[in-house]
């Protein structure tokens, strides 16, 4: 599919906003003949490198596997095929591929030849070699042991759904995919004036007391006493009769 090199440019600086133009220029001429070539979108091209290496053509795989624009796996490239160790020990000759693909065209270029031959491998093991699948087997989702080739997972969707919104955007004008609107704001309550320093706490209150038990009912007020009796005068005796 054919792609005008301004749209293949907008796409890239989508993908990395900060590059160049003229770095991004270069690099859409070359997809848009490596694209032609081998009869995939160059919009695609964009998406899966957008997602390898976000259009930095030095990256290099936290394992040391993948190399350049598009992660090519260097042991497979090359001089590295012939090495028994290219990882940890390669030959000057794989260290010479290694170099090559951090080559932002070189990388592209080989990115091309591996996705035409990913669609071969789709045909030959599965009849088939829909966009999913060679993207699928681009990413190494093969698994020989178990006779299951060419398999997508949820990396696979994203490449493909980036692709739909650069197609949407750049293609036919629409807008990008609005993201899930937010609730409104309420508006900003006024200021209140500043409150007064917050008391100290009080004290924790004492535990309630015990209920005393019931006191016993008041004994009966007693009988009034009588007053004692006034004393009796004293009797004068009377003289005997002589």
């Amino acid at each position: 599919m054919v792609r005008p090199v301004a749209v293949i440019v907008a796409a890239i600086l989508m993908s990395r906003p900060g590059m160049p133009k003229d770095e991004a220029t270069r690099f859409a001429t070359v997809l848009k003949e490596v694209a032609r070539q081998h009869g995939f979108d160059p919009l695609t091209g964009v998406a899966i490198v957008h997602f390898e290496s976000s259009w930095y053509p030095e990256v290099v795989s936290g394992d040391g596997e993948d190399y350049g624009l598009g992660q090519i796996r260097a042991r497979y490239i090359g001089a590295c095929r012939q090495d028994d160790d290219p990882l940890t020990e390669p030959s000057e000759a794989c260290q010479e591929v290694k170099k090559s693909l951090l080559d932002a065209e070189t990388n592209l270029r080989l990115m091309g030849q591996i996705i035409t031959d990913n669609r071969k491998l789709c045909r030959d093991k599965t009849g088939t070699a829909h966009f999913h699948q060679w993207l699928g087997s681009y990413q190494g989702l093969n698994f020989p042991k178990e006779n299951r080739w060419c398999q997508a997972n949820e990396r696979t969707h994203r490449v493909v759904e980036y692709r739909k919104q650069l197609i949407a955007q750049l293609v036919h004008g629409k807008p990008a995919a609005p993201t899930k609107p937010k609730a409104p704001t309420k508006p900003a309550a006024k200021p209140k004036a500043p409150t007064k320093p917050a008391a100290k706490p009080k004290a924790p209150p004492k535990p309630a007391a015990k209920p005393k038990a019931p006191r016993k009912p008041a004994a009966k007020p007693k009988a009034p006493t009588k007053p004692a009796a006034k004393p009796k005068a004293p009797t004068k005796s009377r003289p005997k009769p002589s």
